[in-house]
């Protein structure tokens, strides 16, 4: 097998290969070959993606077929997509077989020596100063006094993670308790396990310190990441008991479908409670607590194409939960309780004040973003009585991994000691109810068809949600109306300047006055963004120095556009901005040029593509619509629905981005 500094060489070789071909002109026969030659020849590893080399050969595959003479030819691009494909699907293997190899790989014990049985006991709570709950009995392991302490080491790891963890997330960090005090499995891995134990208390007892704490690099390094809930697979050693209990549906949950949802419509995939993983400490087998726990979660989801689907995005500050539904802490049965298992469920700290109700003087403000949350139940802890105690949660989201629980008794109580850094996290409950979404609604009013439901702004809706449209459009009044007070919002400060990317991950751009006519066409479009939410910004950046901005004195901007998370837009429901965070680039992720136009009558514009056609769809006057978004532009209302307008110095811009590690565009700039 090749050394890696032999196959960061090859990958050298290729790059430089490849980069000279384009630069000399070669046809694109050539390119071709060599790019078969990356695609079926190299070994990638996730050594190689993360080198100098590596780096070199993924910027010359992307950049080989970009110039204007290569472009046109479909075959040499549709090429170039494959083999990046290829590259990070063997990267991802890669990084799927190493970390499961030092998870759960053991060395079997040496033939034709001597043996010992050794107890490993938790001394864990001796060496903490919180309080520790979770106490593991002692764990017997085989072993020979001449073999590294590694390998014992890791034969007592696999053994009580097995036990004890999640297979996606064990436990890896452990101290040993020696005579002198606590030192960590690593620093004691090369030692002969027979030296190892003199230096014990009692050389057939082996105190271990459980450092859970330090387990967060872990988490970064979990193959469940590479796959969706509802893709995930566990070994045969992690199986759903039986004891679980059925959850109940929402009314909107279908478990056979004749016909496939509607793109973008939200329906449910019912999952394996143990496909999410949390903290890796509680949702196991094993758990004795809490001591009802749902067989299945209940995920909201939709398709943006045939083989692409994600679970919505919900806004957390909006009114999902119908007030008769609400069930307030101290007053709430053991039923209602079971039926919030399986549920997306949103809760909240504040009392939802009653619109029916005689005002008793000033009503307080709520701030609903720190308020709310929702989050999937999945286990219910009952008191002494039967009574419903805690509930148990992992907060909804992309990736849901942070647990939290609600207090059902009113009183007030605290779960976890305060000083753990792994204490399970209280929130404050003064109500909690299940979630109604679109899929719900549809099915609670028994409408037919797979269009998505109508229902009020408290569920999740797409970009033009609001847009009451009969089948000729709005009039120019109409239209405008509604599209100033979209633009008003999303113009505040506290309100998040989003936009939706669609299925076809286009942006379009350029002088939005040549632009506006009925068959006038965007001089720049930029292909291959990922669909999704992304947020807009425009900052004041440093001048260039020389640069036009510094000759005629205007002020430089950059304008960003970044990839949020999958999901919809909803103009008349916009996330707070605290709540939205850009997801990050890639550190070795480079900032290459995607697209350039340029402008004659001082209006700069950006849009996706798919905001912008949506947007235009409600009404009937492209060019008149189009002006009054230019009309809008006051310095200070730059963002628009779909993207931004504002006004900028005539001559060329470029367009630059980056990309994620599957080869979307997830990062776009503009200089102004």
């Amino acid at each position: 097998m090749s050394s890696s500094r032999d196959i960061e060489y090859a990958a050298k070789q290729l790059a430089e290969q490849l980069n000279e071909a384009v630069a000399t002109g070669k046809p694109n026969e050539d390119i071709a070959q060599l790019l078969q030659r990356i695609k079926n020849e190299l070994i990638w590893t996730k050594k190689l993606h993360e080198s100098e080399s590596g780096g070199a050969l993924e910027f010359a595959i992307r950049t080989c077929a970009t110039s204007p003479e290569r472009s046109g030819d479909e075959q040499l691009t549709a090429l170039v997509q494959t083999t990046i494909h290829t590259l990070y699907d063997q990267v991802r293997e890669d990084d799927i077989r190493t970390t499961e190899a030092r998870w759960w790989h053991t060395e079997p014990i040496p033939e034709g020596v001597g043996r010992i049985t050794l107890e490993f006991r938790d001394a864990t709570a001796d060496h903490k100063t919180w309080t520790v709950k979770e106490i593991w009995p002692p764990e017997s392991v085989e072993a020979a006094p001449s073999e590294p302490f590694d390998r014992v080491a890791q034969r007592f790891r696999v053994q009580a993670n097995k036990k004890h963890r999640h297979p996606f997330l064990p436990s890896m960090h452990f101290d040993v308790v020696l005579k002198s005090g606590p030192a960590t499995f690593e620093s004691l891995g090369a030692r002969e396990l027979g030296n190892v134990l003199r230096d014990l208390a009692n050389e057939n007892f082996v105190p271990y310190v459980r450092n859970d704490e330090e387990n967060n690099s872990e988490y970064l390094n979990s193959p469940a990441r590479h796959f969706p809930l509802w893709e995930r697979t566990l070994p045969p050693w992690c199986v759903t008991p039986d004891h679980w209990i059925e959850p109940v549906p929402p009314p909107g949950f279908v478990e056979h479908c004749d016909t496939p949802p509607a793109l973008k419509e939200q329906y449910y995939k019912k999952i394996p409670t143990l496909n999410v993983y949390g903290s890796g400490r509680r949702i196991v087998p094993s758990a004795k607590k809490p001591d009802i726990i749902s067989r299945a979660l209940f995920v909201p989801v939709q398709d943006y194409g045939p083989t692409t689907t994600s679970i919505v995005a919900l806004d957390h500050e909006a009114d999902l939960v119908p007030r008769g539904e609400h069930l307030v802490p101290g007053k709430i049965t053991l039923d209602a309780a079971r039926a919030l298992l399986g549920r997306v469920v949103q809760s909240s700290t504040e009392p939802r004040p009653d619109p029916d109700a005689p005002p008793a003087g000033k009503r307080r403000k709520v701030n609903k973003f720190v308020a709310q949350r929702l989050g999937f139940a999945w286990g219910l802890e009952t008191g002494a009585e039967g009574e419903p105690s805690w509930l148990h949660c992992i907060l909804h989201g992309l990736t849901p991994s942070e647990e939290y629980v609600l207090d059902l008794t009113g009183q007030g109580r605290d779960y976890d000691d305060w000083r753990s850094p792994i204490a399970l996290r209280t929130i404050g409950c003064a109500w909690v109810g299940a979630t109604v979404l679109p899929a719900d609604v549809k099915a609670m009013k028994g409408e037919a068809g797979s269009g998505a439901a109508t229902g009020s702004s408290d569920t999740p809706a797409g970009p033009m949600s609001g847009m009451e449209t009969g089948h000729q459009g709005l009039s120019l009044d109409e239209w405008f109306k509604k599209t100033k007070k979209w633009i008003r919002v999303l113009n505040q400060k506290r309100k998040a300047p989003v936009v939706e990317v669609g299925p076809d991950g286009t942006f379009v751009g350029g002088d939005l006055e040549q632009s506006k006519g009925e068959d006038d066409e965007f001089e720049a479009e930029i292909a291959g963004a990922k669909p999704g939410i992304w947020l807009m910004s425009i900052e004041p950046i440093e001048p260039e120095d020389g640069g036009e901005d510094d000759a005629m004195g205007a002020e430089a901007r950059l304008i960003r556009f970044s990839w949020v998370s999958d999901g919809t837009v909803n103009y008349d429901a916009l996330p707070s901005r605290n709540s939205v965070r850009p997801a990050a680039a890639r550190p070795d992720a480079n900032w290459e040029e995607v697209g350039s136009f340029s402008v004659d009558s001082g209006t700069v514009c950006l849009f996706s593509k798919y905001a912008l056609d949506a947007l235009l769809a409600t009404g009937t006057d492209r060019q008149a619509m189009l002006e009054s978004l230019i009309d809008e532009d006051e310095g200070t209302k730059v963002f628009v629905p779909g993207g931004v307008v504002t006004t900028g110095n005539d001559g060329g811009y470029e367009v630059e981005g980056r990309r994620d590690a599957e080869g979307n565009i997830i990062e776009l700039r503009l200089r102004l």
